[in-house]
């Protein structure tokens, strides 16, 4: 009796941890809308837009869908409306009223095959462009647009973001294009000053309901501003009742709505299971749910119910003399060739003989619980020991390599790939590298004394005019360094200033972000190999390195 009460009180407990937070209404509403697409830059956008979980309409174009069926897919199931922007982008006032249906059905024939099932899609009629004739024809509403942010004409980033931000108003339906790498990034800003304004930014599917306006075929929609603002989708509530043998669950959500779930942690989809009533659980399980009220463009954002037993604690590998030695509280399978582990693998049943480039992963299995985490560790090419390192790693040889050095450390076995480098840690990696000299004079800065670890990295860097202290006095060794930064400083530590090729930065869309005083740095850094793009097209100079980074980019300057 009194284990049963503790387990309702745990079931309790789970309840009140997973009901969701109620839809409001908000006091400002706008719509995002992107026509043309979809294109190469729609993939990048869906990334940034599920980070700010923001949900727009996209207007596609019928031939442009059918080139990237994946990306209209992804848009649709992460919950973003898809509409129609005709086949190939006529002007529908010159056409004849079956050319206009072959354009509308062609393309509604392309996102359904792309998307996976039959949906009825809004029309944003090609230059806005409608008349008496031509609106009964197309059989649908039409999506017009209240904010033109002209970004088709600037293709200016800065321009776009001050049409959105200035131009915006409750109701208003925003007219962008995803086929510029310029419109996506003005939108994106734009996107955050909405927030940070109060601004709930919907779907036009939902920017019309929660407005209380039916979306009626042959109608011109410019805006949808109003008194009446309906709140919105409700997360669906997941409520388990512990059993026997597991767990009954039942899902709700706002009346009129269709909850659609999943039991193994996966993302629930369109082709989830339809919720009916409350269904059965054996044991553990992560379920997820949505509610919506259309799925195009019209859902709720995803509950989530951990309902597990408890997971065994990982087990601790450490290294002896070549040899891996596991310890756990429960039974230990492991692999020794970078696969993870399942029962099924090999039982740990005593110290094992590694050698160098072996990858240990190791899981513990105890009865009444859920397996453990995997647990690894790296016996390196070069003998170094790491916990957070993979042979996958595209790092994996230039980390290897500079801890193998000196240059670098890896403390307690973690490297900290990801982990931000400070001016401090640059200084004492370019320190190490030139032999660690003594320098020969002294600099006073507020902000470092002589029991510093990094003080002799410092005053060396300084008096090779590598590192420059601050009209206030400091140096700042806990700063972040961006990339431009890093270029300057290795720039500077060239014994004659190098040749630059300033075209070397042309390939990349934002070079003219980076700063006059660092442009033929990172021209000379890019033209030599030692620093690369963030991608193709993007050098990103004001972001952070990182430690990853740090390492390769060492790793290339010692073939200078």
């Amino acid at each position: 009796m009194k284990k049963r009460g503790i387990a309702l009180l745990l079931a309790l407990v789970l309840m009140l941890r997973i009901l969701p937070v109620q839809a409001q209404a908000a006091s400002a509403l706008a719509a995002i809308t992107f026509d043309d697409g979809p294109s190469k830059y729609t993939s990048g956008l869906l990334d940034e837009l599920d980070k700010r979980d923001v949900k727009v309409t996209f207007f596609m174009q019928g031939c442009n869908a059918e080139k990237y069926p994946s990306v209209v897919k992804r848009a649709y199931e992460a919950g973003h409306q898809i509409a129609s922007h005709t086949y190939n982008h006529p002007q529908l006032t010159k056409l004849s009223d079956k050319e206009i249906q072959n354009q509308l059905s062609t393309t509604d024939s392309i996102l359904n095959n792309a998307i996976g099932t039959n949906n009825s899609y809004m029309l944003r009629p090609p230059y806005g462009s409608t008349n008496e004739r031509v609106l009964p024809a197309i059989g649908r509403p039409a999506i017009i647009w209240s904010v033109d942010t002209l970004d088709w004409k600037s293709r200016n980033a800065d321009a776009v973001y001050q049409h959105i931000v200035n131009d915006t108003k409750d109701g208003s339906i925003v007219l962008l294009h995803d086929l510029y790498a310029t419109s996506v990034s003005g939108a994106l800003r734009g996107i955050d000053t909405l927030l940070s304004q109060g601004y709930e930014l919907v779907t036009v599917e939902e920017l019309l309901r929660r407005r209380g306006s039916d979306a009626v075929s042959g109608k011109k929609y410019f805006s949808a501003s109003g008194k009446t603002t309906l709140p919105g989708i409700s997360q669906p509530a997941i409520t388990p009742a512990e059993t026997e043998d597991g767990y009954l669950v039942s899902l709700s959500a706002d009346e009129g709505t269709a909850i659609y779930y999943t039991t193994d942690g996966t993302a629930p989809t369109s082709q989830s299971t339809l919720y009916t009533g409350p269904f059965r659980l054996e044991g553990g399980a992560d379920v997820k749910a949505f509610a919506a009220y259309t799925l195009n463009g019209g859902r709720s954002r995803v509950s989530e119910a951990t309902l597990e037993l408890p997971r065994a604690e990982k087990p601790v590998i450490t290294l002896t003399e070549d040899t891996a030695v596991m310890t756990s509280g429960g039974e230990i399978y492991y692999t020794l060739d970078g696969t993870v582990p399942t029962a099924a693998a090999a039982r740990y049943s005593g110290p094992v003989p590694v050698t160098a480039g072996t990858f240990i992963q190791a899981i513990a299995v105890q009865p009444g619980c859920r397996d453990s985490q995997a647990s690894s560790l790296l016996y390196s090419g070069l003998g170094n020991i790491f916990s957070d390192i993979r042979p996958t790693n595209w790092y994996y040889h230039a980390v290897d390599s500079v801890v193998f050095q000196g240059l670098m450390t890896a403390a307690n076995q973690t490297f900290s790939p990801e982990g931000t480098v400070r001016r401090r840690d640059l200084v004492t990696v370019l320190y190490r590298q030139a032999g660690q000299p003594e320098p020969l004079d002294t600099y006073i800065f507020s902000d470092v004394t002589g029991s510093d670890s990094a003080y002799a990295a410092i005053m060396w860097a300084a008096e090779q005019n590598i590192l420059s202290g601050f009209e206030d006095g400091t140096i700042r060794p806990d700063a972040a360094v961006t990339r431009e930064q890093l270029a300057v400083i290795l720039y500077r530590m060239r014994p004659e200033p190098p040749e630059v090729d300033p075209a070397a930065l042309y390939s990349f869309e934002d070079w003219e972000s980076i700063q006059d005083y660092a442009r033929d740095a990172v021209a000379w850094t890019v033209s030599q190999g030692i620093l690369s793009g963030v991608s193709d097209t993007l050098l990103s100079p004001d972001s952070t390195v990182t430690r990853a980074q740090l390492a390769s980019i060492v790793l290339r300057c010692q073939a200078f």
